[in-house]
């Protein structure tokens, strides 16, 4: 069966899902605070975290990135469905090009992207150089996002990835945006914008009453 088919059959089920969640913004005027700079926004949220951010943003042609395996046609199909823009490639592969294509599609705009500098395989909340090289070409802010609900189901999947049970309430909770300072390095401007999403991991997981949640799966 083709990825295209098998994407809208995901798209019919978690559209069906998505209508069971109660799902809340918190923070929103760190977003407006970007907008008002007349740039684009680029979400960074852990790759653990990611489904409840995508399924409250239906049609709102954010751009992201999905990878050029089979499971990654599946995924981008989903993601158009959904009214997404899907860029291919990952870390591995193909992802300086698939960047190229995302600052193409946002430079000169305040469009959204959305990035999980961790993905596809980690380390676990550990950014990777490509969202510095985003916000650089961009002259954009990141902007740290976390999510969590009341009924987390965590995968045992490298970084612990989070479902949300049917019926769960759920936050997206927006921080501060995150700025290069003059002279930092890229490493040191990492380690901020990892800061930044631990922190709105931890805040998402208090508001919705989850303690203790795994950060990724311990190797044994």
């Amino acid at each position: 069966m083709g990825g295209r088919v098998l994407g809208f059959l995901v798209f019919v089920v978690v559209a069906l899902w998505r209508a069971t969640l109660r799902i809340r913004l918190v923070g929103e005027e760190n977003r407006e605070a970007i907008l008002a700079r007349d740039r684009p926004v680029l979400y960074a949220i852990w790759h653990q975290r990611m489904v409840l951010g995508i399924l409250k943003f239906p049609y709102a042609r954010i751009v992201t990135m999905a990878s050029r395996s089979k499971d990654g046609d599946v995924i981008a199909s989903f993601l158009r469905f959904w009214g997404f823009r899907a860029v291919r490639g990952s870390s591995s592969r193909s992802g300086r090009e698939a960047l190229t294509e995302m600052i193409e599609a946002l430079r000169g705009t305040t469009g959204w992207a959305a990035l999980t500098p961790d993905g596809p395989r980690g380390p676990a909340r550990r950014s990777k150089p490509g969202v510095w090289r985003l916000a650089e070409q961009l002259d954009a802010p990141i902007l740290p996002v976390g999510t969590s609900c009341s009924l987390p189901k965590f995968l045992d999947s490298w970084d612990r990835y989070l479902v949300p049970l049917p019926f769960a309430r759920a936050v997206v909770v927006f921080g501060p945006p995150v700025d290069r300072l003059p002279g930092e390095s890229v490493e040191a401007f990492l380690a901020r914008v990892d800061a930044a999403i631990d922190r709105e991991t931890e805040e998402a997981d208090r508001l919705c009453g989850v303690a203790d949640a795994p950060r990724e799966r311990i190797r044994r």
